[in-house]
């Protein structure tokens, strides 16, 4: 409590407390700004986008197309597209240690091995979503992994892949609403595997963790992980 000898003592306290109240709220305000000036339209979309392309907790974004053997394309230009793993291949296999890209000037054919990717140091084969000449390998990716489960659809892009008549390459793979309808169907799957024991898959609040495969079985996880790859026997 304060005791004010005189009224001019109080309001000179209340003015005090408003003009406190004023400058911290000026100082929040200044950092929410700088927050809006230093972040991008495009970083506010791709929040956005995120949010909304989310399958229980897997993403599927559109625009993207979907091989049912988890890797994705994208076109960039009329016969380019951009490849690599998508969001539910990444929380299956959890850290990635290594990868193995083909080359540049490599040739790739749509539904044949395309890359390695080495899980504490177990092999594991992808197919590629598309057919055709690679003209670009993601360094980055190359020089760090985890990328690929921060941004899979973004950042962590692993091939750039020159391949003839692209968008009709695309339409052979899932897109929209049937990618979803698909993805749905794998959760399933999954879901059926784990069995009883959701926990082993998935996180409070029902989101999926990453290494899915090794929490179901902690010795054979790779066969898991091949099997929803279909490298299974390759």
């Amino acid at each position: 409590m304060h005791d004010f000898q005189t009224f001019v003592d109080y309001v000179l306290y209340t003015k005090r407390l408003e003009y406190g109240i004023a400058f911290a709220f000026m100082i929040v305000f200044a950092f929410f700004y700088t927050f809006l000036r230093t972040t991008t339209k495009e970083q506010v979309a791709r929040a956005v986008e995120r949010v909304a392309a989310r399958i229980q907790g897997f993403l599927v974004p559109d625009g993207v197309f979907f091989h049912q053997g988890h890797a994705w394309a994208r076109a960039e230009g009329d016969d380019i597209a951009a490849v690599g793993i998508d969001d539910f291949a990444t929380k299956l296999v959890g850290k990635v240690d290594k990868f193995n890209l083909p080359e540049i000037g490599s040739n790739l054919a749509q539904g044949e091995k395309a890359w390695t990717m080495y899980i504490d140091s177990k092999p594991i084969d992808m197919l590629s979503p598309v057919g055709g000449k690679v003209v670009a390998v993601n360094w980055e990716a190359l020089k760090s992994p985890d990328v690929i489960n921060s941004d899979p659809y973004g950042k962590g892009w692993l091939l750039k892949v020159q391949t003839p008549k692209a968008s009709a390459t695309l339409k052979n793979l899932l897109s929209g609403e049937l990618a979803r309808k698909w993805t749905e169907k794998v959760i399933s799957d999954l879901m059926a595997r784990a069995n009883y024991n959701l926990g082993t898959v998935l996180a409070d609040g029902g989101f999926p963790v990453n290494g899915m495969a090794k929490n179901l079985d902690s010795e054979k996880w790779d066969e898991i992980v091949k099997e929803f790859l279909l490298t299974k026997g390759q």
